[in-house]
This record gives C-alpha cells, structure tokens and sequence, in this order.
C-alpha cells in the first residue's frame, strides 16, 4: 500500500507536502517509508481478542432490554406510562442486539485474523472502519 502526498500531507495539519516518512529521525523502521509493512500479528492474541470480544457480546445481549421493564409495566399496567416503558424497553432491546451484533463481528474479525495470520494493521483497521459507527 502507498500512502497518497494528501495524506502524507497532512500529518501535520498544515498541509504542507511532508518529506517521506523513511526521512523522519525516530520514526521505527517498521514504517518503512512510504510503503505499509505487512505486521505480522501473534495469532493467539487474536483468539484471546475474539474469545474476549464474544464473551462481552454475551453480556451486553444479557442485560435485559424488554425485562429491564417489566417490572414497571406491571406497576402502572394500563396506563400510558406502561406502553412508554414497554416501548422503551423494546428500544432498549433492539439498541443492545445492534450493539452485540457489531462486537460479535468485531470478534469474528479478529478470529479471521487469527486463522490468516498473515494480515496488516491496515487491513485489520480498515475491516473494523468498514463495520461503520455502532
């Protein structure tokens, strides 16, 4: 991969073309220039990454959503704060499955990663940009 002049550009806010980055005194080699260095990653992290990242999607899917209210439907049954609660809690269900689901691809990334381990850190990041906000 090659870094465009925009980008090398702009590392410093001014957007003044930048001497190439193999130039720079106490950049770490592994930068090398110019051109993105494939990193080879250590593949058992990356499974304790996605074991991590799977049990933290379980979590968050087991906080509750709909039961989180129930307790107050049942106190006000009838009225029109019971169909608030019961509508928030089926917000509250569907806001936690979104955010579950985006940390379960977060660890199927990383497992991916961890099965072909051959990877760069811009391919893991961009994987991870191209999953959008949560």
């Amino acid at each position: 991969m090659t870094w465009p002049d925009s980008v090398i550009a702009s590392l410093d806010g001014t957007g003044a073309t930048q001497r190439p980055l193999d130039a720079v005194p106490g950049l770490p080699p592994i930068l090398g220039g110019r051109d993105v260095a494939v990193v080879k990653v250590d593949p058992d992290m990356l499974r304790a990454m996605s074991t991590a990242l799977g049990g933290i999607a379980r979590e968050v899917e087991a906080l509750g959503g709909r039961r989180s209210f129930e307790h107050a439907v049942r106190a006000v049954e009838g009225s029109d704060t019971a169909a608030a609660c019961r509508d928030a809690g089926d917000i509250l269900a569907s806001a936690l499955g979104v955010a579950a689901s985006r940390i379960d691809e977060m660890a199927f990334i990383a497992g991916d990663g961890a099965e072909n381990y051959e990877v760069t850190d811009t391919s893991f990041a961009s994987q991870l940009s191209a999953m959008g906000e949560m």
